[in-house]
Formats: C-alpha cells, sequence, structure tokens
C-alpha cells in the first residue's frame, strides 16, 4: 500500500475555508499561499514562541490595545496572526506585522475564539488536504464515507475493522466476503454499541491519549481459556479534540509489529474523514433544527414536517429525552442528541431531533402511542447504559396539534423525573418500578410494552423511565396548576384559612399521587412552563400577611407543615379513615380526632367534599 502524505494547507485556503465575510487578510508579507499548521492561542504570560506555521489567534487583544504592535513583532515564525478589528482599523498594524513576516488577519465579524479555532483545526485535518501517491487506495475513498474507508482498511489488514465514537457507539464497520466476525464484534453491530463490560475506561483514556496502537485482550464473555481472542485499537484524534476509536479484529493470529504503525496511520486518516462527517452532519442538524423548532412552536408546522420528509396528516407524537444522572464521561446536550439521532437512524426509523436545553425533542410518526412507548423503552435501555435517561411522550395528532404534544411532553417529563428522584412518590397510578440506568434492565424477562414500566413495575409507576402523558396525567396536571398558582400570587388559593396553621409542605414526606416541588423545576428546566414565574413570585405570597401569623416558629424554620395541616392532609389523603391516617402521623386515633374537631369548630368542616378538594390543593401546592 502507499504511503499517505498529509499536505498543510496554506492561508489562502484557510481563509476560504472560514468565509471571507468573516476574515480579510490586511498584509501578507510572504503572500498567501504560505502554509498553515494549526491554530495556536497567544498567552501574554508566556515567552515560549507561537508553533511554527501557525495561525496566532489574538485574543484579548484589538487594534486599539497599546502592545498590539509589539506582540506582532513577537509573532516571529507563525504564518498568521488574527485580530478582532475591522480591516481599516487593522491596517495601521500591516507594518508590525511585516516585520516578523506574519500575515495580519482580521476577525470582523461576531464569530468566537472558539468557532474559529475549530474551523481552523479542522480545515489543516480535512480531505482537501489529504493527497496519496499514484495509485494510492485511500485517495479514492470521499472524504466522509466511514462505511468505504473501514473496508479498504480491512482489506489492507485482512482483518475486521470498525470504528467508535468516544462513547463506544458504533459509527461504521466493515462487511469484506470472507472476513469472519467475532461474536462481540456481531453483538456491537446489532446493539450499535460495545457492551459495558468490554467497555472500560482506561482502555479508552489510554487510546485518546498516547496515539498509538494497542492490543488487548477481549475478555469475558468472548474469551475463554481455550480460546484468546486479541484487539487492535487506536485513537481517532482531530487536533486536541477526542472524535473516536478504531478497532481491528485480529483474533488468534497477532498482526505483524510494523503493520501496528499502519493502524496508527490509518487512525490518522480517519481522523479526517470524521470531521468532514461531521461538518456535514451539524450542517445538516443546524437545518433539521431549525425545522424541527418551527414545528414545536407552531410557525408553519404543516410546512416545517414537509420539509423534513413527515406527513403533517399523518399521526406525529413528541418524545422528550433527557438525563437524570448522567456518568462524568457522558456529557449532556449534545452527546445526547448524537445518541437519539445515530438510534433512530441505525433502526430506520423515521424521525426529526433537535436539542433544547439539555432536552432532546423529536417528532415521532406513529400509529399509536404503545408502538412509540416500545420505541423510547429500547432507546432509553439501549442509550442508557451509562447514565440514567428519562423519555415522556406527548399526544398523537396532525402538525398543528405538535405544540400542545410537546407541552405534554414536558409535563410528563417533569412527572417521570419526579418520581425518579423520589421513588416513594407516584407519578401516576401504578405499582413501583426502577428507572434504567447502569447495570439496570428492562425487567425481569418481560418484554416493554403497553402497560408495562423499563423496570419491573406497572407503566408510568414510581421510578419509571418511560411515559405518556396519559400514564402521567394526574402529577402533570398537579405541576401545571402549581405553575398557573405560581403566576398568579393574587388568586384566594394562596390566602390561609384562618382555622388552618400551615407551612411549607415538607420535601420528606409527599404522598401518594402528588409530585414534589423538584417536579416544577424540571418542567421549567425543559421548557414545559417556559411563561410560568420563578419560586420568588410564590415566595412572596407565602411570606405576605396573609400566611405570617398562621405559621408556627417551628414549621418556619424547619420547611415542614404545622401539626394541624400535617393531620388534615394524612386525614383527606386516608379518605377519612381515623385509624390509617392515625398510623401514618404516629398518633392516637382519638387525638386525630380532636384535631379534625377542632378544625371544624374554627370553620373549615373537612366533610364538605369542596372543602377538602381546596385544602388539599392548598396544602400540597403551595
Amino acid at each position: 500500500m502507499n504511503q499517505v502524505e498529509y499536505l498543510e494547507p496554506s492561508l489562502a485556503q484557510v481563509v476560504e475555508r472560514i468565509g471571507t465575510r468573516y476574515v480579510t487578510v490586511v498584509g501578507a508579507p510572504r503572500g498567501v499561499e504560505v502554509p498553515v499548521s494549526g491554530p495556536a492561542i497567544h498567552d501574554p504570560l508566556s515567552s515560549v514562541p507561537p508553533r511554527p506555521g501557525s495561525m496566532v489567534l489574538l485574543v484579548g487583544l484589538t487594534a486599539g490595545s497599546p502592545e498590539a504592535a509589539a506582540t506582532l513583532r513577537g509573532l516571529g515564525g507563525a504564518t498568521a496572526a488574527v485580530l478582532r478589528a475591522d480591516a481599516r482599523d487593522a491596517a495601521p498594524l500591516a507594518e508590525a506585522a511585516a516585520q516578523a513576516g506574519v500575515a495580519l488577519v482580521a476577525l470582523e465579524s461576531a464569530m468566537s475564539w472558539s468557532h474559529l479555532h475549530t474551523l481552523v483545526e479542522e480545515t489543516v485535518l480535512l480531505g482537501e488536504n489529504l493527497v496519496a501517491a499514484p495509485g494510492g487506495d485511500l485517495g479514492s475513498v470521499p472524504v466522509g464515507d466511514l462505511n468505504t474507508l473501514v473496508n479498504l482498511i480491512a482489506e489492507t489488514l485482512d482483518r475486521p475493522v470498525g470504528i467508535v465514537d468516544t462513547q463506544w457507539r458504533l459509527l461504521a464497520y466493515s462487511a469484506v466476503p470472507g472476513q469472519v466476525n467475532d461474536d462481540l464484534q456481531r453483538d456491537v453491530i446489532l446493539n450499535r454499541v460495545v457492551p459495558e463490560r468490554n467497555a472500560p475506561r482506561e482502555t479508552r483514556r489510554l487510546l485518546l491519549t498516547t496515539g498509538r496502537a494497542l492490543r488487548f485482550l477481549t475478555n469475558a464473555p468472548y474469551d475463554t481459556a481455550d480460546h484468546t481472542i486479541w484487539r487492535v485499537g487506536a485513537g481517532i484524534r482531530g487536533g486536541q479534540e477526542p472524535l473516536g476509536m478504531l478497532w481491528v479484529l485480529e483474533g488468534r493470529d497477532q498482526l505483524p509489529d510494523d503493520r501496528l504503525v499502519l493502524v496508527e496511520e490509518f487512525a490518522r486518516l480517519a481522523a479526517a474523514h470524521l470531521l468532514r462527517a461531521r461538518t456535514a452532519r451539524t450542517a445538516d442538524r443546524e437545518r433539521h433544527g431549525e425545522l424541527v423548532g418551527q414545528a414545536l412552536d407552531g410557525t408553519n408546522p404543516r410546512t416545517a414536517c414537509r420539509r423534513l420528509g413527515l406527513d403533517p396528516d399523518a399521526g406525529i407524537a413528541v418524545l422528550a429525552v433527557a438525563g437524570l444522572s448522567l456518568g462524568a464521561d457522558d456529557p449532556p446536550g449534545e452527546h445526547l442528541l448524537d445518541g437519539v439521532a445515530t438510534y433512530f437512524d441505525a433502526y430506520r426509523r423515521s424521525a426529526a431531533c433537535v436539542l433544547r436545553a439539555e432536552t432532546v425533542y423529536c417528532l415521532v410518526p406513529t400509529p399509536d402511542l404503545t408502538a412509540l412507548r416500545e420505541i423510547a423503552a429500547d432507546l432509553v435501555r439501549q442509550l442508557g447504559r451509562r447514565g440514567r435517561l428519562v423519555a415522556a411522550i406527548g399526544g398523537r395528532g396532525p402538525a398543528e396539534a405538535l405544540p400542545r404534544s410537546r407541552r405534554e411532553a414536558d409535563l410528563a417529563l417533569a412527572a417521570l423525573r419526579a418520581s425518579a428522584a423520589d421513588p416513594g412518590a407516584t407519578a401516576g397510578s401504578g405499582t413501583a418500578g426502577t428507572a434504567v440506568g447502569p447495570g439496570s434492565t428492562a425487567g425481569s424477562g418481560a418484554a416493554v410494552g403497553s402497560g408495562t414500566a423499563v423496570g419491573s413495575g406497572t407503566a408510568g409507576g414510581p421510578g419509571s423511565a418511560v411515559g405518556t402523558i396519559d400514564e402521567v396525567r394526574a402529577a402533570a396536571t398537579l405541576i401545571e396548576l402549581r405553575a398557573l398558582l405560581e403566576d398568579h400570587p393574587g388568586l384566594l388559593l394562596h390566602e390561609a384559612d384562618p382555622a388552618l396553621p400551615t407551612g411549607t409542605p415538607s420535601s420528606g414526606t409527599p404522598s401518594s399521587g402528588t409530585p414534589s416541588s423538584g417536579a416544577l423545576s424540571g418542567a421549567r428546566s425543559s421548557g414545559a412552563l417556559s411563561g410560568a414565574r420563578s419560586s420568588g413570585a410564590l415566595s412572596g405570597a407565602r411570606s405576605s400577611g396573609a400566611l405570617s401569623g398562621a405559621l408556627s416558629s417551628g414549621a418556619r424554620s424547619s420547611g415542614a407543615l404545622s401539626e394541624t395541616a400535617e393531620s388534615a392532609l394524612a386525614w383527606i389523603e386516608s379518605h377519612g379513615d381515623v385509624r390509617a391516617a392515625a398510623r401514618r402521623l404516629g398518633v392516637h386515633p382519638n387525638t386525630l380526632r380532636y384535631r379534625v374537631r377542632k378544625l371544624a369548630a374554627d370553620g373549615l368542616d373537612l366533610s364538605d367534599p369542596q372543602t377538602r378538594l381546596v385544602t388539599w390543593l392548598r396544602l400540597r401546592l403551595l
């Protein structure tokens, strides 16, 4: 095989890549065909000269900075320096840059330095600057075509090859006739992710930091004492950024050592392909994200759906996916969007997704919510192997109903989050379940479908990771009511009944059927109730004169309900069963009877249905 030659781009190519509407070459004493080796950030506290051939980003300097000219004169060896300024304002500094033999480039737009750094780095690594000697087989691979790339690598090494991202999710695998995959490779292809027990963090750290091809045993359950399977891995990096890992299945027969150097070269080559694929994916995602946002917000939803390839008259529901407790190596946001989008692509399921405030929203055509729930349960199980996820589903309808479906999904998501955070509280009707997380499975041999929670309980039960709006409607309704109350502090419900000393509900004693206060914050963070006021509005109402006299000093300091209020709440939620309520409170039944009679004597008659409802709402929602 011919060696691959990596050519550095010229300053002209870098400027063209960034775009002349964003950057302007003010002066170039050596011309614009000089090579650029990569980006560098100027550090005024460091005496180390910039890397030869680098494009130095003068972060923090402007054309009017007193030290700008001296800084430019000290950049000898660099190719160019980028200064945030208009070309006209930067022109007087061109002579200082020329004295160092450095081109001066003006950054005239509001583009962030980090974005500019990424663009320069990608330009250095991307395929326009990748050529091979005549007849080289890798030079014909379209940049970004990972499947063709892994097949060519597999043919060259005569071994099956796969590429995974930094979270061990499969990106591409070879399919060369005559090459046989082992059981692990087959499992990875089927599940689109490396099993957790075969994806140790230390292995990833070694590959992504050493820059070398390393050999590993496959380990149990695929290895046995009589059958050892070897693999070679190499980290794929774009500059300083980890992009993924290249894996070669050796089997029993190890590759010669000189071939390990070739694996490292292939990993470097794969970086250019991954960067180009990511660039194309990012542009496509931004376009799709804008259209999905229009549909979610009700801005021309029918047109947006058509442009996304979705039938606006078919049943579409909003699926919201968010993290509960992702691991340190699994940052939320873009990684979660990557995982969800990859899942739908892998299983050829039609969906359009967008990321908003760490929550992924997907428009999913579905014949009914039961079918979508099964998909969501499988998605959570697949992606939740290294961090707990929760998925909520809004109502199904035509394109015009998507804003409502999104709101329902947000409310259901908040209810499921509250239930997962406090499994003792019920998010809806049902028995206890178990959220999917590290080490969890989707039940004990039970299929996940309609009426089955992702765990061992009933759909929508406490701790459930997946639920539709119908399964958690009661809890979602209370979350919505609490938000409405906070948004209207003048409502009569905020005023304390003189007969009922009350305080702030204790976070330690939520009752069945009621979400904790964390549910509301979850709804807000996911965008469900973006118009609701902050908790300060309600806090102000609580501390007003209507309530201040009703709080005992103990209730104020601890944030718990007063003794009388706890008694009223226990009696109501026990449906008037004095003995059951007394057991809950840990008091004698006669003590509870006395307190209820005392409330009635003071004007709060809990035997009246309307009084019971209003009292319960006040105690639970306020």
